[in-house]
């Protein structure tokens, strides 16, 4: 399980995990790098990710899984 540096839900994370498929955080835009050093090395939860990616600039077309 991880845990989201935000908001503090846990989660399952497809790479931390190792799984075989891809993670779910794959289907959504990867995020601009201006968060902290340490969230930055983190993963959010599907919940803030989606929140996070759909608050990018001209990125009115996220997907909402």
């Amino acid at each position: 399980m991880s845990v989201c540096p935000r908001c503090g839900a846990a989660f399952e994370c497809g790479m931390a995990e190792c799984t075989p498929e891809p993670c779910w955080c794959t289907r959504l835009p990867p995020l601009a790098p201006d968060a902290s050093a340490a969230e930055a090395a983190a993963c959010y939860c599907p919940a803030c990710l989606r929140l996070l990616s759909s608050a990018i600039p001209g990125r009115d077309d996220c997907r909402r899984d």
